[in-house]
């Protein structure tokens, strides 16, 4: 059996389901998620969405919301004028009172933190997710470690990488321990819905995000159907 991890304390159970529409947010709040991840272009891993799209979304969806910040599929950042773009729309979430962005960068094969320190800046009052940019570097742990030394970074988006599911919740206990006791892991990507339970079960987190397995067809352009969510609900308890 895979080591257990740590429950983290006082995280209740949370569905997290990504809305790319008005229509996902409220499917999703419909099904019961109990938060959601705004974003575009799922076939591109998800962009920074259109300010307008996440004002209306919150008007009338009351769950918590993170919002996406990334305007390239490679998690990088080629130019100044990128950058200076992702903070002013960090300043365009925050003013609209949403609760987090979900960003990360890469640079020379490790999290870019000069970048996340001046996002962070630009957004102080916004938490932030830390998202799948962490596998992509050479040292996933490092990058956990770094998420430390940001007061705000309280949360990471993390799949357990390839192979067998007993496989990736090995490894999600090594993150669970890197990451340390007052932040919390999100189970994400390619998930099933029959991994649900026993990652529940299983390990520690206590927080799982979910895309295309709510989605019909199951694939980047499908849409979120509650009957999805509801049932990824159920198997977590909710």
């Amino acid at each position: 059996m895979p080591t257990s991890l740590q429950k983290s304390p006082a995280c209740p159970v949370e569905l997290e389901v990504i809305a790319c529409s008005l229509d996902d947010a409220l499917a999703a709040y419909r099904g019961g998620a109990s938060r959601l991840e705004i974003t575009v272009r799922l076939d591109q891993g998800g962009l920074t969405p259109p300010v307008e799209m996440v004002r209306e979304i919150i008007q009338v969806v009351p769950v918590p919301v993170r919002v996406m910040l990334r305007d390239r599929a490679d998690f990088s950042i080629k130019e100044i004028a990128e950058l200076e773009s992702l903070k002013w729309k960090a300043r365009e979430f925050a003013g609209l009172n949403v609760e987090g962005l979900v960003t990360g960068h890469i640079k020379d094969g490790k999290l870019d933190l000069t970048t996340l320190e001046e996002i962070i800046k630009s957004a102080p009052k916004m938490r932030v997710t830390a998202h799948h940019a962490i596998e992509a570097t050479g040292d996933p742990l490092a990058a956990l470690r770094a998420l430390r030394n940001f007061p705000t970074a309280d949360r990471a988006l993390v799949s357990g990488g390839a192979g067998s599911l007993e496989q990736r919740i090995q490894r999600l206990s090594q993150y669970h321990e890197a990451i340390g006791p007052e932040r919390f892991l999100i189970a994400g990507g390619n998930l099933s819905l029959d991994m649900l339970k026993l990652l529940r079960e299983s390990t520690g987190i206590r927080i799982f995000h979910l895309g295309r397995a709510v989605r019909t067809p199951e694939e980047a352009g499908g849409r979120v159907e509650s009957e999805k969510v509801r049932r990824a609900a159920g198997l977590l308890g909710l």
